[in-house]
């Protein structure tokens, strides 16, 4: 029987968080619960004056939108939310200015299929494997890349600009 499971990870600063898999079909529910959890373990080992600083970006999947998701993103980063239509405006479809899409996804998928992992334990680890192999300069790299993507975007009206360079 062929199993499925979601990987999700997050970027603080110079820090990768997770990567926590969840097996299974994700439900907007089951992503709340993720959520919550990975927030709990991440705030605990969090200084407060760096809690302040955190804003939670994420994409326009239908997962985003349910009520009490997005009641929870308001209670728990206020104003400091980036998505389309929400607290601070996000062009749709943007991958280009979302690092888990330009840098992430990207570096884990070159390095994961290099040679295929034979079964989905092999996949997770693997997965885990690269994931710990991103370094803090890595990140910081990243970091540097949001300024210069985000003029590119203000060029090109938010239109996608990867394709292009």
């Amino acid at each position: 029987m062929l199993s499925k499971f979601n990987v999700w990870c997050g970027i603080f600063n110079d820090r990768l968080i997770g990567p926590v898999f969840y097996d299974g079909t994700l439900t907007g529910q089951r992503y709340l619960e993720l959520l919550q959890d990975v927030r709990t373990d991440f705030v605990e080992n969090l200084p407060l004056h760096q809690l302040r600083i955190v804003w939670f970006q994420h994409d326009e999947d239908p997962l985003h939108k349910i009520s009490n998701f997005k009641q929870y993103l308001m209670e728990t980063f206020q104003n400091q939310v980036i998505e389309y239509g929400g607290f601070v405006e996000w062009p749709p479809h943007s991958p280009d200015l979302t690092p888990l899409d330009f840098f992430l996804g990207g570096h884990i998928k070159g390095k994961v299929y290099v040679t295929p992992p034979p079964t989905l334990q092999d996949l997770r680890r693997c997965i885990a494997g690269t994931c710990a192999s991103v370094t803090p300069a890595m990140l910081h790299n990243v970091q540097r890349a949001i300024q210069s993507r985000v003029q590119m975007s203000i060029v090109t009206n938010g239109e996608q600009f990867e394709q292009s360079k």
